[in-house]
């Protein structure tokens, strides 16, 4: 039944309009479904999922996995609300030597075991944010009201019609 497990990116174009908090919700809503769901922090440069959710100092991160230091599963962390994550590294020396690119096998391990697999990817639009929208099945794009974060979101999407991955719909936070 894992053939169906579902993979959405959590956008936007613009940081600090609550990604990190929309995907934590989806994950917390996907296990009040009863699906298992896994968050993972793909927001290489700046991710912030351990604080939302209350994790600290979470060892191994999705960083040691992605410098091939540990795998997937050791990295996963069950957390409140009955859904799991894997966290991202803060230190400039995890980052540096992550591999994006091992992004692709990590989403392809979890396609094996959950429901539901959550990406939270980073603001804007370089390699490693857009990476996680080419490995997701749908996108959910997230917003302020304000014009500027709009318009940021409205360029995201356009690189997801790119990419050939459809909008699931947008937040409005």
């Amino acid at each position: 039944h894992m053939d169906d497990t579902r993979v959405y990116a959590v956008a936007s174009g613009k940081g600090g309009v609550g990604k990190t908090t929309t995907a934590a919700a989806l994950g917390s809503c996907a296990a009040a479904a009863g699906l298992s769901a896994v968050v993972v922090d793909a927001d290489l440069g700046m991710g912030n999922l351990a604080s939302v959710v209350g994790v600290e100092d979470a060892a191994p991160t999705l960083h040691d996995v992605l410098a091939g230091d540990a795998a997937p599963e050791d990295a996963v962390l069950s957390v409140e609300g009955d859904f799991d994550v894997i966290p991202g590294g803060l230190a400039l020396e995890a980052f540096a030597q992550a591999d994006p690119a091992g992004l692709r096998e990590v989403v392809a391990h979890l396609r094996g075991h959950y429901d539901v697999v959550v990406l939270d990817s980073g603001a804007g639009l370089s390699h490693e944010t857009v990476l996680p929208l080419g490995l997701a099945d749908e996108v959910v794009l997230v917003t302020t009201a304000e014009d500027i974060s709009v318009a940021n979101t409205a360029t995201t999407r356009e690189v997801t019609e790119r990419l050939d991955v459809p909008v699931r719909g947008a937040v409005v936070t």
